[in-house]
Order: C-alpha cells, then structure tokens, then sequence
C-alpha cells in the first residue's frame, strides 16, 4: 500500500475511534444525569449503551452504580468488580473510594457458593450463568434464595440438586458423582436338558446333582462379589471423607488435587469396583436362587430350560 493510502487509513481510524469516544462519553454524562433525576433504568440503559461502544472500567462502573440503586446485587457485584479490575485506570483511581463503599454494600446483600467434586474435570452449572471448573478459585456470590446446581464431569452421571443461598452465608456442597453405568458381567444361563423328540422328558440324577452344583457355586460367588463390593464401598468413602477434609487437604499453601489427588483416585477405583461387585453378585444370587429349586431330583421328570437375561427371565420346556 503506498504510503498516502497508508495515511487515509489511519486517519480514518483515528477519526472513526475519536467519533466512538465522542458517542460514549456522551452516553455517560446522559446516564449520570438520569441517576441524579433518579431514573435508574434509564440511566442504566444509557450505560449499558456506553458499554457496547467501549467497555471501559469507567462504564462498566456506572452500570455497577444504577444496578446497586435498582437493588440488582449480582449483576451490580459483577460490574463494580469488573471496575475495580483495573487499579490503573484514571476513573478507577479518582471513584476508588465510592467504588468500594458500593462493593461492600452490594455484598451484603449475597450469599456465597462452592461447590466441590472429586470427580476428574468436573463442572458446575447455574442457571444463566456460564458453567464454573471445579476446584473454584473462588466461591459464587448469588442472590438469596433458592438454586438448582448441576454437576456434571466426563464419564460420570450428572447430579442435579436445589440449594438455598442464605444472605451474608456462604454455602458449602460436597458432590459425590456416580460412575455411569457400566455393562456387567455375561447373563448366566442354566439349562436342563429334555429327552429326545417324541420321546420321553429325561431328567437324571447326575443332571439333578450338576445343576444343584452350579447352583450352590452361584451362591458362592454372590456372596463373594457382594463382600467385595461391600469392603470396595467402605474403602471408597473413607477415601472420599479423606478427600474433603480441608484440615488435611488444604494445608501448606497447596491445592486440594496437590495435596490429597491419591485419595480422590482411590475413591474413583472403589467406586468402579463396588459397581461391578454388587452387579455381579446379584446376576449369581438370581441364577443360584432359580437354578436350586427347578435341579431335578432323582424321580422327577420335566425337563426345563431356565435363561436369564438383560430383559428378564425365560422359562421353556416339555412336561
């Protein structure tokens, strides 16, 4: 580009920026104007307006200002800060004063929030508002009153749950998310086995005494798996009351997953295990508890077919 076209661009920048300066500050004074004439909505309109052209610590300030007359205490904490982000600027340094007696007042008014979650990447969602990553660096301000949370972290299920935020009190939720569910073990099938066709049904006593076998094998290993899952269930709590101890997770000027990120995996392992434990176990307790009554004696004659499957249980046979 040469350097005259060079020249007009810039000018025309400089002109079209100085033109947007003009139309903003213009917007400030009408909105201040408005607030001395108490017209806080207007004013606010005009800030906001202001804003769009130019977010400026000055008119994300006035929008602060006209949100804490309109008694709007989160919207109000968020601008007032947003401000107050910017110590260098020439505005912030001449209102500091009026900014942080605002802040204060406004907070008052709020109640306070954090959510914690051992789970992996885990997230937390309130209504209109962008999700927060879990650990927060910071606790929520909110309105009082009631809230519903969702917390939600890959490969687990998402916990929704209501919440009262109680004015000038911060709250405290601890979340204990779920594995999703996983596929258990193969569906156990126990089969009698019939005569030939025409035939006679034969039912003999050493096919009685293999099912009864297996029957009582089944009932071995439910109880073996639901003790499994049992102590995995244990051990997964303790680690996770471990876990949310701040006395020994927060010590040292150190985080949470810093100090206690053995606690939370171990936690995330005995959570896997008992799930698969208690499903395994109750897959053998059925089989054991069908498989035991229906083995045929030594005199008995129908011969069944007993399945078990995802969908429930099926029965077949000649009698």
């Amino acid at each position: 580009m040469r350097p005259a076209a060079w020249l007009l661009a810039v000018s025309l920048f400089a002109a079209s920026a100085s033109a947007q300066g003009r139309e903003d500050r213009a917007l400030i004074e009408q909105g201040r104007a408005l607030r001395r004439a108490g017209r806080h909505e207007d004013a606010l309109r005009s800030f906001r307006a202001a804003y769009a052209l130019r977010p400026t610590p000055e008119a994300a300030g006035q929008i602060g200002f006209a949100e804490h007359a309109l008694e709007r205490w989160e919207p109000a904490w968020r601008h007032l800060r947003e401000a107050l982000a910017e110590p260098g600027d020439a505005w912030v340094i001449a209102q500091r004063e009026a900014l942080d007696f605002s802040l204060r007042a406004v907070e008052a008014h709020l109640g306070s929030l954090r959510v914690e979650c051992a789970a992996p990447g885990a997230t937390v969602a309130i209504a209109e508002r962008a999700d927060t990553a879990l650990p927060m660096r910071e606790a929520l301000r909110l309105a009082p009153g009631e809230v519903e949370i969702e917390t939600r972290a890959p490969g687990y299920t998402p916990a929704r749950q209501r919440v009262t935020i109680a004015e000038g009190e911060t709250l405290r939720v601890v979340v204990q998310l779920a594995r999703a569910r996983i596929e258990g073990p193969r569906p156990v099938v126990v089969v009698a086995p019939s005569g030939p066709v025409g035939g006679a049904p034969a039912a003999s006593a050493s096919t009685g005494s293999t099912q009864r076998t297996l029957g009582w094998i089944a009932a071995g290993g439910a109880v073996v798996f639901a003790g499994g899952g049992l102590a995995a269930m244990l051990v997964r709590d303790s680690s996770a009351e471990f876990w949310n101890d701040d006395a020994r997770c927060l010590v040292g000027g150190r985080t949470r997953e810093q100090n206690c990120s053995p606690s939370r995996e171990r936690a995330e392992l005995m959570q896997t295990l008992m799930i698969a434990g208690f499903t395994a176990g109750a897959v053998l307790a059925v089989s054991a508890a069908i498989a035991l009554p229906l083995a045929p004696s030594r005199r008995s004659e129908p011969a069944l077919t007993v399945g078990l499957h995802p969908g429930g249980l099926s029965l077949g046979g000649r009698f």
